[in-house]
């Protein structure tokens, strides 16, 4: 009986095989492009990921300029300057872009962004990072290639 299933599944998978290179030379794709995209389809079918999750994060916004809508920020506080890493969507492109910048408090205590570049040393930067990291600034498709990276 195990060698008549075994005989089977050699028999479906050379069936599955034969057909995907088919499909594969039919519509110019790869045979790992055409697997990635079933169990992309599968895994969305099932609940198990929601590619409409970032899009619909995106209507949140923190504030708004001219030139961009504050998506998510994470912050660290040192003394008089709020370092921040920042998912912004640019108006002009329609682009979410990432933003390290850094403000400092005026007179009235409200945030102004200082227009140069953020200087912090590592271990700042970790805890910005970290910051930024739990409030959600990082897709998770960036974060799972950054893990990669790393």
């Amino acid at each position: 009986m195990m060698e008549d299933k075994t005989r089977l599944n050699l028999s479906l998978s050379q069936d599955i095989d034969d057909a995907l290179t088919n499909l594969a030379d039919k519509i110019k794709m790869s045979k790992n492009s055409l697997i990635n995209l079933a169990l992309s389809k599968l895994l969305v079918e099932f609940g198990v990921i929601d590619l409409h999750k970032e899009t619909q994060e995106k209507t949140a916004v923190l504030k708004s300029t001219d030139y961009c809508d504050l998506l998510k920020q994470g912050r660290l506080v040192l003394g008089e300057f709020i370092c921040t890493i920042e998912r912004i969507n640019v108006k002009a492109s329609g682009e979410d872009e990432i933003r390290f910048a850094y403000y400092k408090l005026n007179k009235n205590d409200n945030e102004r962004l200082i227009l140069r570049p953020l200087d912090i040393n590592e271990n700042e930067l970790l805890m910005l990072f970290a910051d930024a990291v739990n409030k959600n600034v990082f897709s998770s498709d960036f974060q799972r290639k950054l893990k990669a990276i790393l």
